[in-house]
């Protein structure tokens, strides 16, 4: 397995592996390279993790820094692209993080900062999500003229329930840590503010590396096998829609107004 990549640190010591996403210049945002790591580094520990000799109990998933995990997509590659290409980007996305979604080790988001856009929908794609204080969470593509394109509309949904889920995607609501954990988007809230969050989360996991591992990565798969319960078209219908708002005066306008740091005007075209 390839252990070196240009965007993403893999580490494993005992028990906890860590996967963390290096782009703290642009608060890790997930650019179309990062995005290919992923893949690359989904497809080749899934059958690695699934050996009877594999040491690892569980994955922790975090951005580098302490300002954000994933801050979204990397805005800038998105202007020019026609429909077809964004809907290939989404369709992308859902696959990747789908295949992370299916890792047979618990997976544990750990949120410091912001986790927006494609971050939150990194984020719900993993089995727990720890907040430092300082988290926040949210779904601000309306801003920009789209919607979520990385499975989003069908995951959050299941994790919140419809009528959060809708108000946050509809209204670009950001959540804080304690929301997070009230509504149950977060796991729990790792206290200790000026601690290392990530000795933090390691602490957390203890008790979920101490169990049988046959047992844990059973539960992981009848508990996972209840995904199969999305339908294909969901996905297929986000990806669709993401594409086709690329065509849009309004998503012009949003990314224009993102990148120029100004308000956007909207005119529903």
């Amino acid at each position: 397995m390839r252990t070196s990549f240009e965007h993403l640190i893999w580490e494993v010591e005992g028990q906890v592996a860590v996967l963390t996403i290096n782009r703290p210049e642009v608060l890790n945002a997930l650019n179309a390279d990062v995005l290919e790591e992923l893949d690359e580094w989904s497809t080749q520990i899934h059958p690695k993790l699934e050996q009877s000799t594999n040491p690892i109990r569980c994955i922790i998933l975090q951005g580098a820094g302490s300002k954000a995990f994933v801050a979204g997509a990397d805005i800038k590659e998105f202007k020019g692209k026609t429909k077809v290409e964004a809907q290939a980007v989404s369709t992308r996305g859902q696959r990747i993080f789908g295949q992370i979604e299916q890792l047979p080790v618990p997976t544990v988001a750990l949120v410091e900062g912001y986790a927006l856009g494609g971050g939150a929908e990194l984020a719900i794609a993993c089995d727990f999500r720890l907040a430092a204080p300082n988290a926040i969470i949210g779904f601000p593509e309306v801003k920009l003229g789209l919607i979520p394109g990385f499975g989003g509309t069908v995951r959050l949904p299941r994790l919140i329930g419809y009528a959060k889920a809708m108000e946050w995607m509809t209204t670009a609501k950001t959540i804080t840590a304690k929301q997070g954990v009230d509504v149950g988007i977060f796991n729990a809230i790792l206290e200790q503010e000026n601690e290392n969050m990530l000795d933090l989360a390691k602490e957390w996991i203890t008790p979920l590396c101490s169990m049988a591992p046959m047992a844990i990565k059973s539960v992981i798969f009848a508990m996972k096998s209840q995904q199969n319960m999305y339908s294909t078209q969901f996905f297929e219908k986000e990806a669709s829609l993401f594409g086709t708002l690329f065509e849009t005066h309004d998503f012009e306008e949003g990314v224009n107004a993102f990148l120029e740091k100004r308000n956007p005007g909207f005119q529903n075209k």
